[in-house]
Parts: C-alpha cells; sequence; structure tokens
C-alpha cells in the first residue's frame, strides 16, 4: 500500500479574509502536505456517481490521520476538491479513504 502513495496532496482549510463577511472574501490556507494514493471510481461507484452527473470524483487514500475533516479541500495536481466523505479503513487501520469531488479546473 505504501509503495502506491506517490502523489503530493495538500488539505487546505477556509481562512477568513476580513472583517466583512463578503462574498468571496475568503482564502484557503494549506495546514497539511502528505503523500497518496489517487484513483478514479471503479464499478457499481462510478455508474451511481454518472448518474447523478458528479463531473469527477477521486478517490484518496493516506496514512491515518485524525486532524483532517468534510470542511477541508484537497489541491491535487492543480485541481481543487470538495471532500464529500472520509471513511475509515476496518482492513488496515493504518489508513483512510477519502472521496472527493472536483471543484474548480
Amino acid at each position: 500500500m505504501l509503495n502506491d502513495m506517490r502523489y503530493r496532496i495538500q488539505f487546505q482549510k477556509k481562512k477568513p479574509g476580513g472583517r466583512l463577511p463578503v462574498e468571496g472574501n475568503d482564502s484557503w490556507e494549506t495546514v497539511i502536505e502528505c503523500w497518496a494514493k489517487a484513483e478514479g471510481l471503479k464499478g457499481r461507484e462510478y455508474y451511481a456517481a454518472a448518474a447523478i452527473q458528479k463531473e469527477k470524483t477521486v478517490q484518496f487514500t493516506i496514512r491515518h490521520r485524525e486532524d483532517i475533516n468534510e470542511h477541508m479541500r484537497i489541491v491535487f495536481q492543480g485541481d481543487s476538491y470538495e471532500i464529500e466523505a472520509i471513511l475509515p479503513n476496518y482492513s488496515r487501520r493504518h489508513f483512510i479513504t477519502i472521496k472527493a469531488n472536483v471543484v474548480s479546473r
């Protein structure tokens, strides 16, 4: 599994922009950078995502961490991904799987 983790990804959290809550005034700050395995959906998951017109869903596998949540986003190869779900890997407790959808290209 560790040999498959060949991509660097960044986890970012939203940083408030200023005193006034203006739309689009927030920025993102990188808080974690780590190695990950990245793969597209396969089989039944792929067709389910296509049925609801998810543009691009990627599944990331990383070493287990407690400091990641659904309010963060992932930056991978120049694209930003919104975290949809963080799934513990029960067969290998040292890893977690994160499903994420592309936000910008």
